[in-house]
Formats: structure tokens, C-alpha cells, sequence
């Protein structure tokens, strides 16, 4: 197997991530209040972006953006989760306040905020306590549903002033981002530099919502999904919905077959709320067996979902609708050792194959481009829809690794990745050399790799990741099919 080419500068782009800092107005009263009302849930990254907003009204935007990436159900006028926040802030102000420091402030309120009330508490006897400080105390929180903890229960020591040991906030971080449940609610910027309104990326009336309201299939449609991690350690969902483009209106241009489409995707959780939506126009060529591939991005928490995606032609008035189960990847594992400390886990996104990797035109998205959602930094992607390819065609294999364990002295990785492809998932046919890795992540393509030398058949592309420092394996896998 051949290996012209690492391009790591392409496949480590990470997108849907939060626009960079900038020269930001001063925050006012009103601002910095809001800051301190939510600091229990804050992410980073979302602190960052809201301080370096140059305007007022992107600021009262982002506020509207916090708080529906919040709510469980985007359908109904109330904000559930904003509700019950305010009322357990407040209660927490009242129970756990301490000298100068308001008790949703406190590792005490933020733990109160984030878990609830403990299932038991165990003060410090004896002692001498400094006026206006509170007695030591150890919470237990004992298994509850949607709430587990390693042994089926956690134990968290305050100090005199309501703090709990260091090792207890990145934990508590992990908690407040998973409270984020519309992660494809993001804070865009447009072409202006200013915020996206949230309005804009809530979903409209369209003929494509509507088919999703209302399920149809007026011609066959079928999806595929793969999986990478983003910048705040959710998980992007890349898929494709592939449908039949010989009932739809077909435009012909310089021997060149198109369909215009309206392409969305729905996730819809096991709870029934809808977690992430998309929807965008697109021009997809028609292939020589008359069918059409085009592509969609979701941002998801880990867990399981019912997707559905489809496209419509409004021309032709035609649409049709896929659904499937699946289980998005926890990208971003973690493991905690009895002192309580945190330690990544390694981890690969999905092993995609594609028929190239084609470089952005000056560098600019196209929106209306059927692979716009599988865009790395400058490059595109052209995937190939189920891992089915033609016996003349040529392919490429992209990955990306994650949280790989770093030296703490160098600050380097010591890992290496090998792309093997297997014969039914079984016979070992070919082998690249390793790929060295010596960053917390990497990514690379291996290829482009002609197929003529292969037989037509089922194959299994497979990704095997050592990480030395870490004693830890990952594999991925991903099925090749390779027709005459």
C-alpha cells in the first residue's frame, strides 16, 4: 500500500468551534452580572467567546443562544432547564454562602447546581471554625436515575469555606458541558463578523421540515454516518443521504447532470425531544447509475438517537425521507484514578474513506456544495457513500486520533497508527507503514491507493492505534466494497 501523502495540517481541522478572540468592548454592569449569574454552568470556551464580542446586542444574542442550547425541548415557549436553574441557583445562594462569595459561587453550590441535593451529609465535629465559615463536610451522592457514579456512589469533602480538592473541577466541568443538549446551536459569526441570530438557526417551515414532520418516500433514499470529535468535546455527525435522482428535476450543463435538493437531518433522542437539526439547499451531480449523494453536519452528545434524513426537490414536488437507529461515540472518555484525578482516554474518529480530497477553490466554502459538510479547514472531502467503490476508481483513507497521552517533561506523544486493509474483515491484504505521532492529536490520509489490483469483493479498512506512553490500543473499522 502506498502512501504518498500525510496532510495533517487539513485533517487535524477541527470545525464547528466557537470564533476566535477578538477586540472586544468593555463588559458593563449588565454583562458581568449575567457572567456571575451562570458561572456554574459556563463553559470556557463559551466565557471566551462571550468576552471578546465587540457588540452589545451579539452579547444579548449569546445570552438567547446559552440558554436554548439548554433547553430540552426547543418546541415548547418555556425553557424547562433555565427555570429550574434560577430556582436551584437561588437556593444555593441561600444554603452555601460564605464571607464575600455568593453560594452558587462556592465548590458547594456549583456541586449543589450540578447534582442536586446530596443523599447525605456528614459534618466535621469539633474543631475550631473561624467566624462566619462553616463546618467541614463530606456529601454522599448515591446512584439515581441519569446519575451514576463509578462504585455506585461519590463522596465530596468541603473545606471551611465550602471548597472541595482541585481534582473535583474538571469533573465538574464534564458535568456542565453535558448539560449542553442543542449542541448544533452554535455561536456563528456571519459573513459581517456579527453573532447568527438564534432565530435563524432554529428550524423554519419548510418543505423538508415538513417532511420530516410527515414521513414519505417517493423514491429510494438510503443514509451512512461517521463520526468526528469537535472543539468542546461533543461529537460531529457526518452523513450522507443518497437518493434517486430519476424522477427529480434534472438541470445539464456542460455534459455536467445536476439535481437541486433541499437536504436535512433530524436527531431525536430517547426521550423524544429533538437534539439537532440541519437543513441547506444543495446541487448534487448525478451519477452514471442516476443516483445523487449529498451531505449533512450534526453536532450530538454521545448517546442514542433516532436519525432521519432526506431530501426533497420542491420542483418536482417530490421528497423522501431515511431514518435509522444510532449511537454516537463518546470521543472525549475520560477514566478517574482513586486520588481523584482525571486522565484522557485515547480515542479515533471514523475511518472515512473517500475518493479524494480536493482542495477549497481560494480557500472559501461553498454552501451549495453536496460535500460542504465535510470540509476540513482548505480541503473538502469526497466520501465514497457506504465504503462502495468501482474497480477503476482510486481511494483515500482519512483519520483522526484524540487525547493521546503526552510526556509531561517533552510534551510529546509517542504513538503510531497503521492502516491495514482486510479481506472479509479477516485476511490481511495490504499494509501502510506506520504513521508516527507525537502530538496530543493527529490525523492523516493514507493513499490515493488504485483498486485495479484488487478483486471485487468485501473488504474491511482497519485503523490500529498504539499509544506507547498511554499502554493503550484503538482500532477503527470501516467496510470497503469494491464492484467490477
Amino acid at each position: 500500500m502506498r502512501v504518498p501523502s500525510v496532510r495533517d495540517a487539513i485533517l487535524l481541522s477541527l470545525f464547528l468551534v466557537s470564533p476566535g478572540l477578538a477586540s472586544a468592548q468593555k463588559l458593563d454592569k449588565d454583562d458581568k452580572s449575567w457572567l456571575d449569574a451562570v458561572r456554574p454552568i459556563l463553559l470556557a470556551d463559551e466565557e471566551k467567546t462571550y468576552k471578546a464580542l465587540k457588540e452589545k446586542s451579539d452579547r444579548i444574542e449569546f445570552q438567547k443562544i446559552f440558554w436554548a442550547r439548554r433547553d430540552p425541548d426547543l418546541a415548547t415557549p418555556v425553557n424547562e432547564y433555565r427555570v429550574g436553574y434560577e430556582k436551584e441557583r437561588a437556593e444555593a445562594d441561600r444554603l452555601h454562602r460564605v464571607p464575600a462569595q455568593a453560594g452558587s459561587h462556592t465548590d458547594c453550590g456549583r456541586v449543589f447546581i450540578l447534582l442536586g441535593r446530596p443523599d447525605d451529609v456528614r459534618r466535621q465535629e469539633g474543631g475550631e471554625i473561624d467566624p462566619g465559615l462553616r463546618a467541614p463536610e463530606t456529601w454522599t451522592y448515591r446512584d439515581r436515575p441519569g446519575q451514576t457514579f463509578a462504585g455506585g456512589k461519590a463522596l465530596i469533602a468541603f473545606d471551611q469555606e465550602c471548597r472541595a480538592p482541585g481534582a473535583l473541577g474538571p469533573q465538574l466541568d464534564r458535568i456542565a458541558a453535558a448539560l449542553v443538549v442543542q449542541p448544533s446551536l452554535q455561536y456563528r459569526k456571519d459573513d459581517d463578523g456579527r453573532l447568527v441570530k438564534l432565530a435563524l438557526m432554529l428550524p423554519k417551515d419548510s418543505a423538508v421540515r415538513a417532511l420530516v414532520k410527515q414521513p414519505r418516500q417517493d423514491f429510494e433514499a438510503a443514509l451512512t454516518t461517521s463520526y468526528l470529535k469537535i472543539a468542546d468535546g461533543g461529537t460531529a455527525l457526518l452523513g450522507l443521504v443518497r437518493g434517486d435522482a430519476s424522477g427529480l428535476t434534472i438541470s445539464e450543463s456542460g455534459g455536467a447532470r445536476t439535481v437541486r435538493v433541499s437536504v436535512a437531518a433530524s436527531a431525536v433522542g430517547e426521550d423524544g425531544n429533538e437534539s439537532g437539526w440541519t437543513e441547506q439547499a444543495t446541487h448534487a451531480p448525478v451519477e452514471a447509475d442516476g443516483s445523487f449523494v449529498a451531505g449533512f453536519k450534526l453536532a450530538l452528545r454521545p448517546g442514542k438517537y433516532t436519525l432521519s434524513a432526506g431530501a426533497v426537490d420542491e420542483k418536482a414536488g417530490k421528497g423522501s425521507l431515511a431514518s435509522m437507529p444510532i449511537e454516537v461515540p463518546n470521543l472525549a472518555r475520560v477514566e478517574s484514578a482513586a486520588d481523584g484525578t482525571v486522565s484522557k482516554l485515547p480515542s479515533a474518529g471514523s475511518l472515512i474513506i473517500v475518493k479524494r480530497i480536493e482542495e477549497l477553490p481560494g480557500g472559501a466554502s461553498d454552501p451549495l456544495h453536496p460535500f460542504a459538510a465535510f470540509e476540513l479547514g482548505t480541503a473538502r472531502l469526497v466520501p465514497a457513500f457506504g465504503g462502495v467503490v468501482r474497480q477503476s476508481e482510486q481511494v483515500e483513507f482519512v483519520y483522526q486520533v484524540y487525547d493521546l497521552k503526552t510526556d509531561p517533561v517533552t510534551g510529546k506523544a509517542d504513538a503510531s497508527a497503521v492502516v491495514s486493509i482486510l479481506k472479509d474483515g479477516k485476511t490481511p491484504v495490504a499494509k501502510a507503514p506506520p504513521t508516527t505521532i507525537e502530538a496530543e492529536r493527529g490525523g492523516a490520509s493514507v493513499g490515493p491507493i488504485s483498486l485495479a489490483g484488487y478483486g471485487p469483493g468485501k473488504y474491511v479498512v482497519q485503523l490500529k492505534v498504539t499509544d506507547r506512553l498511554g499502554k493503550r490500543e484503538v482500532v477503527q473499522e470501516s467496510p470497503l466494497e469494491i464492484q467490477p
